[in-house]
């Protein structure tokens, strides 16, 4: 609330902060259905390939919302940034930067991940479809199985490191 007769400043408009309670909401949903891709992949893999693929069937269209939520996260980040004042202005490189890590982290899940877990979601169906064979024996798509959950790993480690970098730029402000 500022004095009577005093201007409010830019930061304290309310379409600066409907913007940025629009921004955290996308970023808690967003975010909170995507971090976890990894260990839902692992909790899936560990009840076997039949009931794996109902699992994972699920929890696409979970993360198909999430980055729906963090492309709007993305969107409302930036109409904050230009109608805050000068603390969250594009002139600021903290903005400037998280929007650049923001940048890489959505190339990481598109680039990386997503094509990765399209191809594991098809072996796991496939080993799905198989004979079982006798222990010693091994099913072909296993191999590319193992691979594929090895990448998905990874990147999703890429992407929550870089979440936790855009997170230190936005508390701290460097």
């Amino acid at each position: 609330m500022t004095p009577l007769g005093s201007v409010a400043a830019p930061s304290d408009s309310r379409l600066y902060q409907l913007f940025v309670l629009l921004h955290v909401i996308c970023v808690v949903g967003g975010f909170g259905a995507i971090v976890y891709r990894s260990f839902v992949l692992d909790l899936a893999r560990r009840r076997g390939f039949a009931a794996a693929a109902g699992v994972l069937a699920v929890f696409g269209q979970v993360v198909q919302v999430g980055e729906f939520l963090l492309y709007g996260a993305g969107v409302f980040g930036i109409a904050a940034a230009a109608t805050g004042g000068s603390g969250t202005s594009f002139s600021r490189p903290w903005v400037s930067a998280a929007l650049a890590v923001f940048v890489v982290m959505v190339g990481v899940l598109h680039g990386l991940v997503g094509p990765a877990e399209r191809r594991y979601k098809a072996a796991l169906l496939e080993l799905a479809q198989a004979p079982a064979m006798a222990p010693p024996g091994r099913p072909p798509q296993l191999a590319e199985f193992d691979r594929l959950y090895r990448r998905i790993g990874a990147g999703m480690g890429i992407f929550n490191l870089l979440l936790l970098g855009v997170l230190y730029l936005m508390v701290f402000k460097p």
